[in-house]
């Protein structure tokens, strides 16, 4: 099990305070059966620039991964949720903050109406650099943007779907992401976790309701995704494309 999304790192964004509750925060989803946790803090092109950001990110990685050597705690990967900008389709930095070991880069869009132009971007993303747009908390949007039907305009675009795990244990919107995990319109899974406290690891917790609503063939097909994106080919991750 992966945890695509996490701000498990500590002290670079809003997410882990310290290096000890990044230590908690992993303890929590090995309990849960994580098994590897991406770590995606924001990276935002109006306040830093990628060779910083890298830097802070380097810095906080090796402090948590010293603090839990030797410890059965899930590995981490480094990657980044980059807030969408204008012309990062020709950020020559842009593939520096992939995913490690995949072509996918995490792509936060932004919380308001999005236009062709910014549904063009991502298109350029993949055609001028390879790179894959993994969309992030896909379901964030539905709710802020109160637009069910929001996949609906990323269908024929070169990206993949990232859904919060939250997204499956509420009540008022599981059914939905039920709906749209059955049509393969939801590829990878995260817990958005970034504290011990109000936002808690609990990819667990969707995975339950998954393989009971949907049984296991579902959390199969969750596997299999997982297992092409690592394979680090962006030609046999297009075959995702919803």
């Amino acid at each position: 099990m992966i945890d695509f999304h996490s701000h498990i790192l500590p002290k670079i964004d809003d997410g882990s305070a310290s290096t000890n509750e990044s230590l908690e925060l992993l303890t929590l989803s090995k309990q849960q059966g994580v098994d590897c946790m991406v770590a995606t803090p924001h990276f935002y092109a109006s306040d830093t620039n990628p060779e910083r950001f890298l830097e802070a990110r380097l810095h906080s990685f090796r402090r948590l991964s010293d603090a839990a050597a030797n410890r059965a705690l899930p590995g981490i990967i480094p990657g980044a949720e980059v807030s969408y900008f204008e012309g990062m389709s020709d950020c020559p930095e842009l593939s520096e903050l992939k995913i490690e070991g995949t072509s996918l880069v995490m792509v936060e869009m932004p919380m308001c109406r999005w236009s062709g132009r910014m549904l063009s971007e991502l298109s350029a993303i993949h055609e001028k650099t390879g790179l894959i747009p993994l969309i992030a908390h896909v379901d964030r949007y539905i709710k802020l943007l109160h637009d069910k039907k929001i996949i609906d305009k990323l269908s024929g675009l070169p990206v993949l779907i990232q859904a919060n795990a939250s997204f499956f244990t509420d009540k008022r919107t599981s059914r939905l992401a039920l709906s749209l995990m059955s049509k393969n319109k939801i590829h990878l899974l995260g817990s958005d976790c970034h504290n011990v406290v109000t936002r808690r690891p609990n990819l667990g917790e969707a995975y339950k309701v998954i393989e009971v609503k949907l049984g296991n063939d579902a959390l199969k097909r969750i596997s299999e995704n997982e297992t092409i994106v690592f394979a680090d080919n962006s030609s046999v991750a297009e075959a995702l494309f919803i």
